[in-house]
């Protein structure tokens, strides 16, 4: 096969391409080098190792190549056949490794280690071929002679094909990489350039070119699969990242107009809800008092929320006895309202038999029955509630108490105007049953007709904020002596426009229950 170039176009055509190899490879080398720490691939370390033992070689090959000898010795044109072998000899058995290694087996050396071991035996092998040791000899005569220079490069070639062959095995491990069919490329093109070369005669034939070229441009495919892409892929997830956040900025609006639409359609279901409930708990209370010989009632209750938990309520237990009962649960909105429809529920003031015979029970019993009640079921330990329990007789006056932890003392007001308050005292209603067994006591005064009681809950006493005066308790108290006379309606409506005027434009703190009880002379 004729030649096709003269002796200076082929040497510096190839010293320019094998120039381009080394600075591909050396970029494949510096990529997977300094990714190996974060993906401590085995496979990526042996990749990096290669292709700088490839670079290396390929570096000292030029440079005997062109005359420069590195360390001053003679064989030069040997020399530089010898490392142009051995740069073309490592590629396809680092690559065959590679390939027949797990692709996700995990290194457990550091980097450092491996390249090392690689300028180590790097090292030992120039050291060998530019002593002429008996290594070289051995070198020269391997390559020396056509028939023995085509069993290396059909040696190469076959190291290719088994590259590719489990390269293939493993595509299924890396489907939709894109580096990876840059890749098989490069492998397919490493296979074509030593088919090549095993029909080239002298380094001016068209064989030889075809091989060059197949060889570079293999270069160039391990460069595209194994840098361009690795340096291109944080760019191009970013890029990502920031189309999908534009992409999402463009949508915020409608999404924050739907999301809006959404929430104001749970607010007008929730304030539905609670309307529904605020009708559930006034239709507990008492909404007219029962008719009861010389006694009046009334009642004004104001609910910091739209429901709250406060409760009263006023029931004939027989002719001569009236039931009293007012309370707070601890808390209010939603939850305090449901404990209101347990009370009313549960609460138990008399017995009454088939013959038509009944049982009152006392103050104490109800609250012990309510108290054990409450015990036995799944209400959260951290609920509670006070309450005042009394019996007033209309014909002995006797007023019979027991108090569940309230923490307001009653107001009397009699027909002179003094005042006088009704101590108490008691343990709550709540989650103490298997610590605690409260005893609850009943207690009893003695009234006057025309006296007038007026109970109500602590929410009434937390209209003075600024805490400047004396107690809200004792301002109520003198509040009340000037309510002589007045009938139970004047005095709820007296009692609730002042704490209204201390309120003013403020927020309620509290729920707000007043329940007055006059009796005539």
């Amino acid at each position: 096969m004729g030649s096709i170039f003269n002796v200076y176009g082929v040497i510096n055509w190839h010293v320019f391409f094998e120039l381009i190899g080394i600075v591909m490879a050396f970029s494949i080398f510096t990529i997977t080098y300094y990714t190996y720490e974060q993906t401590n691939k085995l496979t990526s370390i042996i990749i990096s190792c290669v292709f700088l033992s490839t670079s290396l070689f390929v570096f000292l090959h030029i440079l005997s190549c062109m005359g420069i000898n590195p360390c001053f010795t003679s064989e030069a044109a040997q020399k530089s056949a010898i490392y142009w072998k051995l740069s073309r000899l490592i590629m396809p058995i680092g690559l065959f490794t590679v390939n027949i290694i797990e692709p996700n087996k995990r290194g457990n050396r550091p980097q450092l280690f491996f390249l090392l071991t690689t300028f180590f035996v790097i090292g030992l092998i120039v050291l060998l071929i530019e002593k002429q040791s008996f290594f070289f000899h051995i070198l020269c005569h391997s390559i020396t002679g056509a028939n023995r220079g085509r069993i290396f490069e059909i040696m190469s070639m076959v190291l290719f094909v088994g590259a590719i062959i489990f390269y293939s095995k493993n595509a299924n491990k890396i489907k939709g990489d894109k580096s990876s069919y840059f890749f098989m490329a490069g492998l397919i093109s490493s296979t074509i350039g030593e088919g090549a070369f095993i029909f080239y005669t002298d380094i001016y034939d068209k064989y030889y070119v075809v091989g060059q070229l197949f060889r570079i441009i293999s270069y160039y495919l391990y460069f595209r699969a194994l840098f361009v892409i690795n340096v291109q892929k944080p760019y191009r997830e970013l890029h990502q990242a920031e189309t999908e956040i534009s992409e999402y900025a463009a949508n915020l609006k409608s999404m924050v107009e739907e999301r809006t639409s959404e929430i104001e359609k749970a607010q007008q279901k929730l304030e539905q809800d609670l309307d529904y409930a605020k009708n559930i708990q006034l239709a507990l209370l008492p909404n007219r008092f029962p008719n009861v010989k010389g006694m009046a009632f009334a009642a004004r209750y104001y609910p910091c929320e739209k429901v709250g938990g406060d409760f009263y309520n006023i029931f004939k237990l027989d002719g001569e006895n009236v039931g009293i009962l007012i309370g707070d649960v601890a808390g209010h909105g939603v939850s305090a309202a449901m404990l209101n429809v347990f009370i009313n529920q549960k609460i138990h003031v008399k017995k009454e038999y088939d013959n038509g015979r009944y049982k009152i029970f006392t103050p104490r019993g109800v609250l012990m029955n309510l108290y054990h009640t409450y015990n036995e079921m799944p209400f959260p330990d951290e609920a509670y509630l006070v309450m005042l329990y009394c019996i007033y007789n209309t014909k002995t006056h006797e007023l019979s108490y027991s108090s569940a932890g309230m923490n307001i003392s009653p107001i009397i007001l009699d027909a002179n105007g003094n005042v006088r308050t009704i101590a108490l005292e008691g343990f709550p209603i709540c989650k103490f049953g298997k610590y605690f067994k409260p005893y609850y006591e009943t207690y009893s005064i003695q009234l006057k007709p025309g006296d007038t009681m007026i109970f109500y809950t602590d929410g009434l006493v937390d209209m003075d904020r600024d805490n400047s005066g004396s107690s809200p308790d004792n301002f109520l108290v003198e509040f009340v002596k000037g309510m002589k006379g007045m009938n139970a309606d004047e005095i709820c409506n007296e009692i609730i426009d002042a704490y209204f005027t201390f309120v003013d434009r403020q927020e309620m703190l509290d729920d707000v229950t007043v329940l007055v009880v006059k009796t005539n002379r």
